[in-house]
Parts: structure tokens; sequence; C-alpha cells
């Protein structure tokens, strides 16, 4: 089992909030799924499939589980390169990335520069 950082409630919150902006525009992508489910790996197996896919969370329940600066901002990076992973960028996912921002209380340019930021990371290259 890998040693996370992270505790439980955290690595679903995670998850489960990449499985939301996944869904966003209907379906998620496998190249999407595939990043989500190796996050899961590598933060030690302690959430399942089946609690990400659940349908009954929302990013204020994110914001409630990531308490600290720091985690929602390592989330909002995450967020914005798993959306741009399959080379599209929606309406829907930039409106739910930006519902993320709103509850976790970043203002238009904080989001501005972790956007930036994020869509120079390669997910593909880190594999």
């Amino acid at each position: 089992m890998a040693d996370s950082l992270l505790d439980p409630q955290e690595v679903e919150a995670f998850a489960r909030g990449l499985w939301i902006l996944t869904t966003a525009d209907g379906e998620a992508h496998a190249s999407e799924q595939a990043l989500i489910r190796e996050f899961l790996a590598d933060t030690g197996g302690v959430v399942s499939w089946e609690q990400v896919t659940a349908g009954d969370f929302v990013p204020v329940d994110v914001a409630d589980a990531l308490q600290s600066t720091f985690l929602r901002r390592v989330f909002m990076k995450a967020a914005v390169a798993l959306v741009h992973a399959d080379g599209v960028y929606t309406d829907k996912e930039r409106q739910m990335v930006g519902e993320f921002a709103q509850v976790f209380g970043m203002s238009h340019t904080e989001f501005g520069e972790l956007e930036q930021a994020a869509k120079r990371v390669d997910l593909a290259a880190a594999e």
C-alpha cells in the first residue's frame, strides 16, 4: 500500500471532485477516468471506484473536506489539468471549475493564475 499525505476523506474529496468535473459535460473520457484511477492507486487504494462515482457529491462537499488553502490550490491545479487532458475544455467543464473556485473562495485573479499554470501541465508526460 502506498503512503499518502492525504487522509482518506481528502483522497475521497479529491477523487470525487475530479469525477464531478469529468462528468460535467455528460461523459467521462477514458483518459480522465484513467487519471483518477491512477490517483486512487497512488494514494493507497483507501477509496474505491464505486465511492468515487457515487452521485451524491457536490463542489461544496469538496470544500468542506479540503480545508487548507494549499490542498484547495492543488485540487484546482489538478482539476484544470484534468479537464484539459482529453484536449477539449467544454463550457460545462469551465463552469464547473469556476464553481469549485467560488466555493473555495478564490478571487478571479487567483483562479486565473492557477488556470494558466495548470494549462501548462502535461498529464500524459507524467505517466
